[in-house]
């Protein structure tokens, strides 16, 4: 039962539909995360019926439905934009930029309140009604940095070289903060390079800014409807930026419109709030690309994914791979190279796989070929990829 709640709440059973549809999947997944904004559109494409990436940039636009930017974890998310503010400033602003104010220290920058007077504004100024690519900023960034007399590198020490290295510019840390401040948006790609705009350029005009506990509890609200029973350490892992007292306050003001549950085996209780619908049965096979939000979405992923299989799918260095659900189960991890005209996906299963699985598999891929306008060849791998028969 837990297992059809979510993957039908994330919009992965019946796909979305109609109009406003990509904006409909955004809110059902609390925000699609969006470490790679191509890759992005593949969540998209799982949860979106007969998605093209035009109904995507129909709502990625300015005075669109959709925003992008750093949110929860200090990850890019696509977001409904009438809740711009609920996911900017409900994703522990506090804790997040409290790391950037001892960042900026050791880099030699001023505080946050010079950086955003001296550093920042000038740079919205130049910014207005236009997108700029990363290197306008970092250039800009360098330029200004300079020009005020601040040090723009952080002096690292030698190493086992006689002479000392230093460390990169503020421009990336300068790039997330004006994001988390709600000052900037990410508005897509030029080429290889990532574009931005002014939030107040990419949003419709006259919203009221609210209250930061009111959008912290707005998001923990958007994320138990769409993701519980959940339990507080599964909020915790998936909003890492906030204060204990930030989160818990937030819970005890959702109390009296949650469900409270508690599992055998379980010493926390699991948070909902009662829905009373029938979810159906998952479909057979769902591929879902890497950095996927179902995955993303929990500290205990066993409603979905075997424990012993974890360090599959959760990789060194905060991968979270490529998936294949079969029957609402992680059953194979999958891989995609370019071949001339053709794309290899490799699929490496967790398990045996009948003949059927295999077949169904193949024939999601052919569907994702077609998305992506590459023929898709399909290679089972591993001592798993044999069929029974």
């Amino acid at each position: 039962m837990l297992n059809n709640r979510l993957i039908s709440m994330q919009c992965l059973s019946r796909r979305a539909g109609g109009p406003r549809s990509v904006v409909k999947a955004a809110e059902a997944c609390c925000g699609i995360n969006s470490q790679d904004f191509l890759e992005s559109l593949s969540s998209f494409w799982a949860r979106v019926d007969r998605f093209t990436d035009l109904d995507f940039l129909a709502e990625f636009r300015p005075k669109g439905g959709l925003a992008r930017a750093w949110t929860v974890r200090s990850t890019m998310h696509t977001f409904p934009a009438k809740d711009y503010y609920v996911h900017v400033f409900g994703s522990g602003k506090k804790r997040i930029l409290s790391r950037y104010e001892s960042w900026a220290k050791r880099l030699g920058m001023p505080p946050r309140a010079v950086r955003t007077g001296s550093l920042y504004q000038p740079l919205l100024d130049q910014m207005k009604g236009k997108q700029v690519t990363s290197s306008y900023v970092k250039q800009y960034m360098e330029e200004r940095v300079a020009s005020l007399g601040l040090k723009s590198r952080m002096k690292l020490g030698r190493g086992w070289s006689s002479q000392a290295t230093y460390g990169p510019t503020w421009m990336p840390w300068g790039l997330i903060e004006m994001s988390l401040l709600g000052l900037l948006v990410s508005s897509g790609r030029k080429g290889s390079e990532g574009l931005w705009m002014r939030t107040s350029d990419w949003l419709n005009s006259g919203r009221k800014v609210p209250e930061m506990e009111d959008c912290i509890t707005g998001l923990l609200r958007r994320y138990i409807q769409q993701y519980g029973p959940v339990s507080r350490s599964d909020i915790a892992y998936w909003n890492n930026g906030l204060y204990a007292d930030e989160l818990d306050g937030s819970l005890d003001a959702l109390r009296k419109d949650l469900a409270e549950h508690h599992f055998e085996g379980e010493k926390e209780p699991f948070y909902s709030f009662e829905d009373g619908l029938d979810h159906p049965e998952p479909p057979h096979v769902i591929v879902l690309p890497e950095f996927d939000s179902l995955m993303m979405g929990y500290r205990d992923r066993s409603r979905f994914l075997s424990q012993d299989k974890l360090g599959h799918v959760s990789r060194p260095q905060g991968i979270i791979s490529r998936t294949i659900l079969v029957d609402g189960f992680v059953a194979a991890t999958w891989g995609k190279k370019r071949e001339g005209r053709k794309t290899l996906v490799s699929v490496l299963p967790f398990r045996d796989l009948g003949s059927r699985e295999r077949r169904s598999i193949e024939e999601e891929f052919d569907e994702y070929g077609l998305f992506l306008k590459t023929p898709i060849t399909v290679e089972f791998r591993g001592k798993a990829a044999r069929a029974r028969r």
